[in-house]
């Protein structure tokens, strides 16, 4: 029996890609703002935005028995160790490989050490051509992990990607920065 699966249709080319992930930028925020969207949410956050179009994790181990009631599909980047049956039918496990590089096999993700690298991975296997990052707020403590993200550069570059981070404060460099405001209007609607 394969477990591993892979990111299929429906593709996310038709309209912005808003990916949540947990920084502090998005206290208070309402993340209705960025419905019309699509919506990737990092980790546990798919608990808060039941209505993302879906969510990835390297693990939910602390939570995964809550997942069965999550309606959005759920991709977890998994090693080889770790592979057990999925807990439920709305989660799809991709063969997690360690270093930061990326994957041209829509069943395969890289780590990069952090789930938010992975994300951008999920962004481009649905064929995402604008990516708006919400709560990326690396600061000068995650710097290493910050210049990780540079590998996407040149392949953006080269499909004609672009990548907007909505905290102007991150120590990402490699992607143009904008206001909270102005990357919810980005995302089709301002509130």
């Amino acid at each position: 029996m394969e477990i591993y699966g892979k990111i299929t249709k429906p593709f996310w080319d038709d309209k912005p890609v808003a990916v949540i992930g947990g920084g502090p930028s998005l206290q208070d925020f309402n993340y209705e703002a960025l419905r019309g969207a699509h919506v990737l949410a990092v980790k546990s956050l798919i608990f808060d935005i039941p209505w993302a179009d879906a969510g990835f994790g390297l693990d939910y181990h602390d939570c995964k028995d809550r997942l069965a009631n999550v309606q959005s599909r759920v991709y977890l980047a998994v090693r080889d160790d770790e592979l057990a049956p999925p807990p439920s039918k709305n989660i799809t496990f991709l063969k997690r490989l360690d270093g930061q590089g990326l994957s041209d096999d829509p069943s395969v993700i890289y780590g990069g050490n952090s789930k938010d690298f992975g994300t951008l991975q999920i962004c481009i296997h649905k064929r995402a051509k604008q990516i708006v990052l919400f709560g990326f707020d690396y600061d000068a403590h995650w710097s290493p992990s910050a210049e990780n993200f540079r590998v996407y550069v040149p392949y953006l570059a080269a499909h004609g990607i672009s990548v907007v981070n909505a905290n102007p404060q991150s120590a990402i460099t490699c992607f143009q920065k904008v206001a909270l405001q102005d990357a919810v209007a980005i995302c089709g609607k301002v509130s």
